[in-house]
């Protein structure tokens, strides 16, 4: 194993940056963090989509196609609603859950998750 030289200082107020703010590649945008999006001002589709064959597990990724977009979720409880993501990540998702009557904020581990369509 080789010797590695790591620096002793310790900078926990990032002082050696720019105004103490640490860094972030120009390309990600962190003005608008799609954990705080408002809430759907509409409500949902009548008409509930055929759900496909349950999967075993779902993948961020197909689920990502449905960011901000109405999705109809059915949970490992077999309970089923609509659901307004607006942000995904590898375990979790979070959103807007609609209860009849408004849209209420509501997030769920993606492995709760059985099946799900958007419209």
């Amino acid at each position: 194993m080789s010797e590695q030289n790591f620096s002793d200082t310790h900078n926990p107020d990032n002082s050696d940056l720019p105004n103490g703010q640490p860094h972030f590649p120009k390309s990600q945008d962190h003005s608008q963090d799609t954990r705080r999006a408002n809430a759907p001002s509409h409500q949902p589709p009548s008409t509930v989509p055929q759900l496909k064959k349950a999967l075993l597990t779902v993948d961020p990724g197909a689920l990502r196609g449905c960011l901000y977009r109405d999705t109809y979720i059915k949970l490992t409880n077999r309970t089923s609603f609509w659901f307004h993501p607006t942000y995904i990540d590898y375990v979790a998702t979070s959103g807007y859950k609609w209860n009849g009557y408004a849209w209420i904020p509501w997030g769920t581990d993606l492995d709760r998750i059985v099946s799900f369509q958007c419209t």
